[in-house]
């Protein structure tokens, strides 16, 4: 059975790349109670007046919290209600009373795919709904924090590929904007960024980035470029945590005897030159299985 594709490292990531030109902090792991209850929401906190100019973020205040939903998942009217009791148990965890204001405390759920039923019965409870830029929606009613949902495939794609290839049903164009922009990622030190995401699209849309490294050169070898310097560290860190958990889909196999099969299939297939072979390896699990019999090590 296929392992199933952990998206949140791959939207954190996601995030930080699409505002990393503001003073913010992310927190993916926040302790709302003195109690074990913690949860699974990206806290985003301004960290100065500096005014934000990306669409979904123009509304951000001194505390942001940021519910993202994998296309696996349901974003219902539970969940929305849920995300909101978050906000509140957020709201009420300061040191001191009302150390967090209501009124600096935003909401955001973010999906790749429009949530229709959620919108009818919000309306239907007396809510509004308003599309402040393409694809983000500000719900206004009385007694609730500002409260926006993000649909990523609706995003404006020549901004936001970053977080539009995040979708089981990716497309191309988005994918080799990201590829290109990655480049850039990469060279300013975001790499560990790029892998995840990278880990997250190619796993959801292993039939879409095939095509691309066999349809279109330019982009394979660009594939190519940003895939070597992982290969080339998960060697070098000897597998110990499977390539970051890998492109998802198969890529943490365990130990045998101590070392990482897919670590010492990297380096036997790098030895051999076969990159593309490497690169398909840490994507395609029955293949991969095929060439851990061709070099006995399975």
């Amino acid at each position: 059975m296929a392992e199933k594709i952990q998206w949140h490292p791959g939207f954190y990531a996601g995030m930080e790349l699409e505002l990393k030109a503001f003073d913010l902090s992310f927190d993916s792991e926040y302790q709302l109670t003195r109690g074990p209850l913690s949860i699974d929401l990206l806290i985003i906190k301004k960290l100065s007046d500096q005014k934000i100019t990306v669409d979904f973020a123009d509304c951000f205040c001194r505390h942001n919290i940021v519910e993202f939903k994998s296309p696996e998942d349901e974003l219902s009217i539970d969940v929305f209600y849920k995300t909101q009791a978050y906000a509140c148990l957020y709201k009420a965890s300061g040191e001191t009373v009302n150390a967090i204001p209501a009124h600096e405390i935003t909401v955001s759920l973010f999906r790749d795919v429009y949530p229709r039923e959620l919108m009818e019965q919000l309306k239907a409870q007396g809510f509004s709904v308003a599309e402040r830029h393409p694809g983000v929606y500000q719900i206004m009613g009385s007694g609730f924090f500002l409260t926006q949902i993000v649909v990523t495939s609706r995003l404006e794609p020549a901004s936001h590929a970053v977080l539009r290839v995040l979708s089981n049903h990716a497309q191309q164009a988005d994918v080799e904007t990201f590829i290109r922009a990655s480049k850039a990622y990469v060279k300013s030190g975001d790499f560990q960024r790029v892998d995840a995401i990278l880990q997250v699209s190619a796993s959801a849309n292993q039939a879409l980035f095939r095509r691309i490294r066999k349809e279109d050169p330019e982009m394979c070898q660009a594939l190519r470029e940003i895939m070597k310097e992982d290969f080339e560290q998960a060697e070098a860190r000897g597998e110990k945590k499977g390539m970051q958990q890998g492109i998802q889909q198969g890529m943490q196999q365990g130990m045998a005897k101590g070392e990482n099969l897919l670590g010492s299939l990297i380096k036997k297939l790098k030895e051999a030159g076969r990159l593309d072979d490497a690169f398909r390896a840490a994507e395609d699990p029955a293949f991969r299985q095929k060439l851990y019999k061709e070099f006995k090590l399975a």
